[in-house]
């Protein structure tokens, strides 16, 4: 594929972070022109899209730097290089997701706004950005899939691509893209579910529960490093179990009904 989009000299602007700062700008562009939907003043939307921002870069890289450290070889010192040196690449989308719903909701306490409605608006955008961002990733050849034999498989040989050395010029799933396409496919859900008459928070919850879905089947393709497996299964996907359950009780008790009084 194509990790360096542009190279001048030693100046090298990598096609990951292109596409990821495409998809906050796709998520964000999306958003203001709904911000009348929720009275939400353009300098607060800002900063909410900043905090996201940040929070999820932040968490997306701790995360990786926890799951990534304990199979490091060397000392703290050649551990902590090794991150710093490769800091463009290697981030978990769960670490970001839980420290940029952190922050945000601390800002809006702080704000008061309100929480739910809040967030049901702004999670509407989550998946088209990702969409576009998980381009980036396969363009740079991180988060690759397992060899396949299916027709739709891809081969990276670029060097400087992301792939496991020992899969490059092999086929293989093009994880990045089914994810690329589910979240497509969310984003289109949440928008659907977002203009109908809905209860505030049901509409985060359907994010969590689709996404969470998403991302357990998909952690079966992958084939980079996943982090220590527990009972056959990822962190990410033990992440997934547990928001997704989480998800699933809040919706039922959001919208179950009310039950009927007596006379």
């Amino acid at each position: 594929m194509h990790p360096i989009l542009i190279k001048i000299g030693s100046f090298e602007l990598a096609s990951y972070g292109v596409m990821t700062a495409l998809g906050y700008m796709a998520a964000s562009f999306y958003l203001l022109q709904r911000l009348k939907k929720i009275n939400l003043d353009k300098d607060t939307f800002w900063n909410l899209i900043f905090i996201a921002f940040v929070g999820a870069l932040v968490g997306a890289k701790l995360l990786f730097v926890l799951v990534t450290w304990p199979q490091l070889t060397g000392s703290v010192l050649e551990k902590v290089m090794y991150f710093i040196r490769g800091f463009r690449y290697g981030f978990v989308f769960y670490g970001g997701m839980i420290v940029a719903v952190a922050t945000l909701i601390f800002y809006m306490k702080k704000k008061r706004l309100p929480l739910l409605q809040t967030a049901d608006f702004m999670i509407v955008a989550l998946p088209l950005g990702h969409a576009i961002g998980r381009v980036g990733c396969f363009l740079a050849g991180c988060c690759h899939g397992k060899p396949t034999t299916m027709p739709w498989g891809v081969t990276f040989t670029d060097p400087h691509a992301m792939v496991s050395a020992d899969l490059l010029g092999v086929p293989v799933h093009p994880t990045q893209l089914y994810e690329s396409l589910g979240n497509l496919i969310i984003f289109f859900l949440l928008h659907k579910l977002y203009a109908r008459k809905h209860k505030n928070g049901t509409i985060l919850l359907a994010y969590i529960g689709c996404y969470s879905t998403l991302r357990f089947g998909l952690e079966f393709f992958r084939g980079d490093f996943r982090g220590s497996y527990i009972w056959g299964l990822s962190p990410s996907q033990w992440i997934a179990l547990l928001i997704a359950l989480t998800a699933t009780a809040g919706w039922w008790m959001m919208t179950r009904k009310e039950p009927k009084r007596d006379k």
